[in-house]
């Protein structure tokens, strides 16, 4: 789900910037306040909701370290199937390897 987010927000900017080049610039740093924003609150309430689950590590490092590969193996399925279907939004993905903290 919090790769959908990033999608959802940049396939919106990529789309309207593609009439209007300039502005991405400027739309870009809202586009990802959005996404962190809606990414944050939804692994909060998430997280709230399974809590205490077997299947999420009682470790905090180990649980981001679980969810950061999660993420990452997400971003490379994405980053191969846009290389082959729509070449122009290989950036979504990109954007997603490169703002993990590896």
């Amino acid at each position: 789900m919090i790769r959908s987010f990033s999608y959802a927000v940049y396939a919106g900017l990529l789309n309207f910037t593609a009439r209007r080049p300039p502005d991405f610039e400027k739309l870009e740093p809202w586009a990802y306040l959005w996404e962190t924003s809606t990414s944050a609150e939804f692994f909060r309430a998430y997280h709230r909701f399974a809590q205490g689950g077997e299947f999420l590590p009682s470790d905090p490092v180990a649980f981001r370290s679980l969810l950061e590969a999660y993420l990452l193996d997400k971003a490379l399925y994405e980053l191969r199937h846009e290389l082959n279907n729509r070449p122009s939004w290989v950036r979504i993905p990109l954007y997603g390897i490169l703002s993990l903290n590896l």
